[in-house]
């Protein structure tokens, strides 16, 4: 959650050194600021999704743990979670192969493709590695 702020002072395009917090709301950017690109700060959950992190993290882990410690650590619990995000990486880029192989509405594999990206992002999070932004596929305008 401590990301969605600086998603939103950048789609925005308001400079990083801009905070200003009052208790009365102000606009305080100048007639004709240019809005950035908006895209959706938060991942809607299926129901599949919602299925598999109630068992991943609806409780009783802890019980397990406690009374199987040689078989149940930490790890293997994290494990679950990076093994679950990658199966929903996987079924998601799927997904956006195939709209575009069915040459689906812009919008439509736009919106697919986002979501792709917020997953690929927890997932790399999840690994402990850097969600650092990929280079654009396809061409490069000029």
């Amino acid at each position: 959650m401590p990301s969605v702020s600086a998603a939103i002072q950048g789609q925005l395009c308001i400079p990083a050194d801009y905070n200003v917090v009052t208790d009365d709301f102000v606009c305080t950017l100048p007639a004709g600021h240019q809005i950035g690109t908006v895209t959706p700060l938060f991942q809607k959950l299926e129901s599949e999704q919602v299925e598999n992190l109630r068992k991943l993290f609806g409780g009783g882990q802890l019980e397990d743990f406690l009374l199987k410690p040689k078989q149940k650590t930490v790890a293997t619990v994290a494990e679950k979670g990076v093994k679950v995000l990658q199966e929903e990486v996987a079924k998601q880029g799927n997904y956006v192969k195939q709209l575009k192989a069915q040459k689906a509405e812009k919008k439509q594999i736009d919106a697919a493709a986002s979501k792709l990206a917020q997953l690929q992002k927890q997932l790399c999070l999840a690994e402990g590695k850097n969600p650092a932004p990929q280079a654009p596929k396809g061409k490069v305008k000029k």
